[in-house]
């Protein structure tokens, strides 16, 4: 009885869901049919509001899912993409989505719902390895855009991804069973960094012909320096030091 109990409580709450997405749907048609028929008269820089505030809207329909159960936090994900793209469109407009400013904001937004699928199920290890990725992704287009040392070069991918592993780690319960992650943590970080090193001194390799200029330096001071030493031990010793013996 108290397993039915249950159902019922979960049923009403699947059902008063239902009924909020049917409103919503109805909302969302009824509003698009009058901006369509020009009943509503909008720019494009107020449909593209629309558009972004009904995206958000589905987001959180897909949010209000997952409190049915364990067996629905799945919708996180459609939750957290959805919610992404309408605040990139409602920030910035359906033009700008292909800039790095939306690039920066979709690919935190979907690390932050691939990181809410680990803290609400925290044996879903694996959801930290695409939230470092997408992480990873924002602070690349971060960077790109505004330094130039590093430009396009993925590495904060690659940081961040090598950072996932070590947080896959430090979240395990068995940690003698995921140390796999520390050697794999540790190779992509030091790919990571050696990657930057190398970016950071390729500015330095134009002065390349300066290690000719010190190569042909050394060469007569090396001859010269053995010559010297060649003269001193084959020396004669002095007469004065002779007579005092």
């Amino acid at each position: 009885m108290k397993r039915q109990a249950d159902v019922r409580t979960r049923d009403r709450f699947l059902f008063w869901r239902t009924d909020f997405v049917g409103v919503a749907m109805m909302v969302s048609g009824a509003l698009l049919l009058a901006v369509n028929f020009r009943v509503v008269p909008a720019s494009p820089f107020v449909l593209a509001r629309v558009l972004g505030i009904l995206a958000m809207v589905a987001g959180l329909v897909f949010l209000f899912f997952t409190g049915a159960g364990r067996w629905l936090t799945w919708f996180l994900i459609p939750a957290g993409v959805l919610f992404t793209v309408g605040v990139v469109t409602l920030v910035l407009g359906a033009g700008m989505f292909m800039s790095p400013v939306a690039a920066e904001i979709a690919a935190a937004g979907f690390g932050v719902t691939f990181l809410a699928v680990f803290l609400t199920r925290r044996n879903q290890w694996w959801a930290l390895m695409p939230a470092g990725a997408f992480l990873g992704a924002a602070l690349w287009a971060f960077a790109g855009a505004r330094f130039a040392v590093i430009g396009w070069h993925p590495v904060p991918v690659v940081l961040c991804v090598g950072l996932s592993f070590f947080s896959i780690y430090l979240s395990a319960i068995q940690k003698r069973r995921m140390r796999w992650c520390l050697l794999a943590g540790s190779l992509t970080v030091a790919a990571a960094l050696v990657y930057l090193l190398a970016l950071l001194l390729v500015r330095w390799m134009s002065l390349w012909p300066l290690a000719l200029v010190v190569a042909g330096l050394c060469v007569p001071a090396g001859f010269f320096l053995v010559d010297w030493r060649k003269r001193r031990t084959t020396a004669p010793p002095d007469a004065g030091s002779n007579g005092r013996t």
